[in-house]
C-alpha cells in the first residue's frame, strides 16, 4: 500500500497545453539534460521536502528510512529521478538506496491508455534488489500521472518487507491528449 504521494506542483497549466514553470524545468532537465534545471529542481524539491511531515533521522531510529528513486527503463536517461532522490534523502537525513530495478524496456506510460497501464508496468519487470526489510521507504520520481507505477512499486516494496512506503514527486502530469487528468 502506498501511504501518501506528496506532489510538489503541476507540469501543465490548468486548462491549456502550456507547461508551468515547473514543467519547463523538468522538460529541460529530463529531455535536454540542462544542468541548471537539474540543480534548480534539486533545490526546489529540498525545500518542498523540508515543508512536509515526513519521518527523519531525528524522529526515527538510525537507518530506518531509505529513499529510493523510481528507475527508468534501460536505455533511457537515468539522471533526474536519482538526482531528486539524492536531494530528498539529504533533506530527510536518510539513506539513498537504488533498491528497485527495471528489467524490461516498455512503451512510455503517457502514451498508454489508462486501462492498459497496469499490464505495462507489470511487463516492465520491476524487482526489489536492495534490502528494505523493516525500513520506511520514500519513493522519488520526477512526474506522476495516475500513480500506477508508484502503487505497483509500493506493493513490491511491502512484499520485500518495507514497513511503510510513501512518495515524493516533483510534478503531476497528464497524457498529451488529455487536459484534465
Amino acid at each position: 500500500m502506498l501511504e501518501r504521494v506528496h506532489v510538489m506542483g503541476t507540469y501543465w497549466c490548468e486548462d491549456s497545453d502550456t507547461l508551468t514553470q515547473l514543467g519547463e524545468l523538468i522538460a529541460a532537465a529530463k529531455d535536454h539534460e540542462t544542468e541548471t534545471a537539474v540543480t534548480t529542481l534539486q533545490a526546489q524539491i529540498t525545500d518542498f521536502t523540508h515543508s512536509l511531515d515526513l519521518p527523519s533521522a531525528a524522529t526515527s531510529p538510525a537507518g530506518d528510512i531509505v529513499v529510493v528513486p523510481v528507475p527508468n527503463g534501460s536505455g533511457r536517461k537515468r539522471r533526474l529521478a536519482p538526482a531528486l532522490a539524492e536531494s530528498v534523502a539529504e533533506a530527510m537525513d536518510a539513506t539513498l538506496l537504488e533498491a528497485v530495478h527495471k528489467r524490461n524496456v516498455t512503451a512510455r506510460l503517457r502514451d498508454t491508455p489508462v486501462q492498459q497501464r497496469l499490464a505495462l508496468v507489470e511487463a516492465a519487470g520491476y524487482e526489489v534488489t536492495g534490502s528494505v526489510e523493516g525500513h520506511q521507504v520514500v519513493l522519488v520520481d520526477d512526474v506522476v500521472m495516475t500513480g500506477t507505477t508508484l502503487t505497483h512499486l509500493a506493493q513490491l516494496l511491502h512484499q520485500a518487507g518495507a514497513s511503510s512506503v510513501s512518495a515524493v514527486v516533483a510534478a503531476r502530469t497528464r497524457r498529451a491528449d488529455q487536459k484534465d487528468q
